[in-house]
């Protein structure tokens, strides 16, 4: 999978995880997207869209097996997403979540409560 390939699959699961939210919160939210990434470092940090895909793009071949997606907080102008690399070692796109199929490697949570900022 090429890596403009996984950018359209990465921003497909923001939407999704973006829809999720308009459901619970009734009411649409933003789609501007800060991530807050977990699991490969020892602190989380907060990044761009294209940050993000750059830390997680690994390459044509090889990807993380599981990674956690959930909106956390919206604003006026940014919604906030919880993302977390599994523990796994990195695989096979068959080795992947990929539940709904296609999905890959990003599994959609709901966060029980969404902050509003």
């Amino acid at each position: 999978m090429s890596k403009d390939e996984f950018r359209l699959l990465f921003k497909d699961a923001l939407e999704i995880a973006a829809k999720n939210a308009d459901k619970q919160l009734g009411r649409p939210v933003p789609r501007s997207f800060l991530i807050e990434f977990h699991g490969l470092a020892s602190r989380s940090r907060v990044l761009q869209e294209d940050e993000a895909l750059e830390a997680i793009y690994l390459g044509p071949d090889r990807f993380y097996r599981v990674i956690d997606v959930a909106v956390r907080s919206v604003s006026k102008d940014a919604c906030t997403l919880f993302m977390c690399i599994s523990g796994h070692s990195p695989g096979s796109f068959n080795e992947t979540w990929n539940q709904p199929p296609g999905m890959g490697p990003f599994k959609q949570l709901r966060a029980s409560q969404i902050k509003l900022e």
